[in-house]
């Protein structure tokens, strides 16, 4: 295998990307099954529009975030530099995650909000782990439905450090990945 993927998990402080704030964004740089590199980065939006279900599943304690976390505008810049770093030139990133969609949108939003284009760095196409599942499930490659991340993570014995941060879950994924892609060997 040739190609190189950005596996990217977010915590939010919602489920609605045009109203709830994208409080971390991490990135996973993975290539012939193995994890190159991966970064996360806090955002404090100014707003941090959050509601008590987010928080209460990422753990998430505001008051310390807002200490530690960075504007949209340096989010972006960070989030620029890795890219440019592990895909240099202008081609377009291929995503990965799992329900990356939810993920992509937050960002799209981030991104549309300070001024630039989603689709001036991802390609249009977007691995889903979740879909990989369901597919391998319907296919009868696997006998258990396993489409969330915990039933996944389980499923393959994964052990995930930080559990619900945006880091351990894009960790976890990109390690999911692998583990779905030795099945498909088989």
């Amino acid at each position: 295998m040739k190609d190189r993927l950005l596996f990217i998990d977010t915590e939010t402080g919602g489920l609605n990307p045009d109203k709830h704030s994208l409080l971390s964004l991490a990135m996973v740089v993975w290539e012939n099954m193995k994890i190159i590199d991966s970064q996360e980065i806090l955002i404090n939006d100014g707003e941090l529009c959050v509601t008590k279900e987010a928080l209460a599943v990422n753990k998430i304690d505001i008051e310390k975030h807002k200490e530690t976390a960075i504007s949209p505008s340096e989010a972006i810049e960070k989030m620029t530099s890795f890219i440019g770093k592990h895909f240099p030139g202008h081609k377009k990133i291929t995503l990965a995650g799992h329900n990356v969609h939810f993920d992509a949108n937050f960002l799209k939003v981030l991104l549309s909000k300070n001024g630039h284009s989603f689709n001036s760095f991802f390609s249009h196409r977007i691995i889903d782990t979740s879909s990989i599942l369901y597919y391998l499930y319907l296919s009868g490659h696997i006998m258990q439905k396993a489409i969330s991340s915990d039933e996944a993570f389980d499923l393959f014995e994964i052990e995930v450090e930080g559990r619900h941060t945006a880091l351990g879950d894009a960790i976890a994924t990109a390690k999911l990945f692998n583990k779905l892609l030795d099945l498909t060997k088989k």
